[in-house]
């Protein structure tokens, strides 16, 4: 039994340094102008929106809709290039504190309502 054991132990090591003979294979090739662009660009984007995304009044909403900022930060950076580029666009066509014309709009609809139910007489007045 011992030697049997012996046996397969030295095959097994005359096997493994064996191999340890072979050199491993690469594969390499070189990059062209417009990856090397892309990836550049890839890189200006991601951190163009990371630091949209870092702002504390953000932050907050990410933690207020239960959402973790890192995770937020792990799922943008796995975004491709076009994403992040949609995402950009988008981050920048978002007003900055909402539609005063929306706002009034919103105050002029809930008065509305409320003349019609006869909560106010605000129109009358008027």
């Amino acid at each position: 039994m011992k030697d049997t054991l012996r046996k397969m132990v030295a095959m097994l090591l005359v096997l493994s340094m064996s191999l340890l003979g072979v050199p491993a294979t690469s594969l390499a090739a070189p990059i062209g102008t417009d990856t090397l662009v892309q990836l550049e660009q890839r890189g200006e984007l991601l951190s163009r929106i990371q630091t949209q995304l870092a702002r504390d009044d953000v932050r907050a909403q990410f933690l207020q809709r239960g959402v973790s900022p890192t995770e937020v930060d792990a799922r943008v950076a796995a975004l491709s290039t076009e994403e992040l580029q949609m995402l950009s666009m988008q981050l920048d066509e978002l007003p900055a504190g909402g539609s005063l014309l929306a706002v009034i709009g919103v105050v002029f609809v809930v008065l509305l309502i409320l003349e019609l139910v006869g909560v106010t007489n605000v129109f009358t007045k008027v």
